[in-house]
């Protein structure tokens, strides 16, 4: 059944939403962690059993599941952008634009500057979300898995089409060839990366990025834009907004988050890059027993999302409990990009070039996330928004957004 179009429609339905944004701002604050969790695992090395224990947790419950939950996020936040334009009764394409274009800015500074892909990739994969935004939710729930699945449907019609118009052996020869040009092009350009002089560092990720995105995984929306719709789609369905009232739904996707990690980290077979002929039989039955990419591990964070709306519904003190997590994220976009910049300046061969036990990998990103929180705090009581928030919020709006706590509240 569709669900009723999300409006805001009056002082009492904003009232009624502040502990869902608050709920927000906790998970994107425990995402902030968890990604800062892993990227300090990835500079981190030797260890003996607790090290190498710690990493495999990374690796188990970590690795993705953050990444997934900040991309469920970003679709979220969408969404409520919508309504909220809905509700006002303003144009709202020319001020999401503005938002996707500062954005892209912020996404080339992160990638470019520091080598992080994630925010660029979120702001060209933001802009098909508009061509979906009035979609009902069954035809959402389509496309979502459409999207989930575009990458074994691509790779199944290209493998098919080259066989039929080269053959198979041409293919395969053909992809082998690729391959070992992508291998030596990334093995040359992580030396340039590792580089002293942050120059050339600077013009080696230069590089990476007209590599990366001229690459057809940056054209499907297997990942990001998969994220995204299912964001929409859970604000649509009231999960965010009511989760009192979607106890069962939520529980559900949490068991079918921890089933579909589970079925991936144990069962499911590992696609091989080399398959025996017949190629295309063969390719179909290699995709179904992976699961056609709808069961994956990442789905890890359904649960990890449910148990925090679950804890909110049960006794709302724990949006206080978590408050460190909701001052992180309400800063999100700034802790994000400071994060970065502090991984790159301490391990990057050009600043610091630092190496860590994984333990104590573990206690920087901890002592990092508590200053992260600490500075967030003492911020916002005295600002409406994160520095960052803030420039970017008066892009969106075309006009300075008010900056202090006294100041009185922009539109929005």
């Amino acid at each position: 059944m569709t669900a009723p179009p999300l409006r805001l429609g009056s002082a009492e339905r904003v009232a009624q939403h502040v502990d869902r944004i608050r709920a927000l701002d906790v998970l994107r604050g425990i995402a902030l962690l968890g990604m800062f969790l892993v990227h300090f695992s990835y500079y981190s090395s030797g260890g003996g059993r607790l090290g190498d224990a710690y990493l495999k947790v990374v690796e188990l419950f970590f690795e993705e599941r953050f990444w997934t939950m900040f991309g469920i996020l970003f679709g979220v936040g969408f969404a409520i952008q919508l309504r909220r334009a809905e509700a006002r009764g303003g144009s709202f394409v020319p001020r999401y634009l503005r938002r996707l274009a500062a954005l892209t800015v912020f996404g080339f500074i992160a990638h470019a500057v520091f080598g992080f892909n994630v925010l660029l990739a979120y702001a060209l994969w933001g802009l098909p979300l508009l061509l979906v935004r009035t979609w009902p939710a069954r035809t959402l729930l389509v496309a979502l898995v459409l999207s989930a699945a575009s990458f074994n449907i691509y790779w199944l019609a290209r493998t098919t089409w080259a066989v039929e118009t080269r053959g198979e052996e041409a293919w395969r020869a053909e992809r082998i060839a690729a391959a070992a040009r992508d291998k030596a092009f990334n093995e040359e350009n992580r030396k340039e990366q590792d580089a002293k002089e942050y120059s050339a560092v600077f013009a080696a990720r230069l590089r990476h990025m007209r590599w990366f995105y001229a690459q057809w995984f940056s054209f499907l929306p297997v990942n990001n834009f998969t994220l995204f719709l299912l964001g929409v789609l859970a604000l649509r369905l009231g999960i965010f907004d009511r989760p009192e009232q979607h106890r069962r739904l939520i529980v559900a996707l949490m068991a079918f988050g921890v089933a579909a990690w589970m079925l991936e980290t144990w069962l499911l077979p590992r696609p091989s890059p080399e398959l025996p002929a017949p190629l295309i039989p063969n390719l179909i039955i290699a995709q179904v027993k992976s699961g056609y990419g709808l069961i994956r591990g990442m789905w890890l964070a359904f649960a990890y999302i449910g148990a925090v709306l679950l804890l909110i519904v049960r006794d709302p003190a724990w949006l206080r409990r978590l408050a460190a997590f909701g001052w992180t994220g309400r800063m999100a976009l700034t802790n994000y990009m400071v994060q970065i910049a502090i991984l790159d300046l301490l391990f990057a061969s050009y600043a610091l070039g630092l190496s860590m036990h994984p333990l104590v990998g573990l206690a920087s990103a901890l002592a990092l996330f508590g200053l992260d929180a600490l500075f967030s705090r003492w911020w916002l009581a005295r600002f409406r928004y994160g520095p960052l928030e803030w420039l970017w919020r008066s892009i969106t709006y075309a006009r300075w957004q008010p900056w202090r706590m006294a100041a009185s509240p922009g539109p929005g």
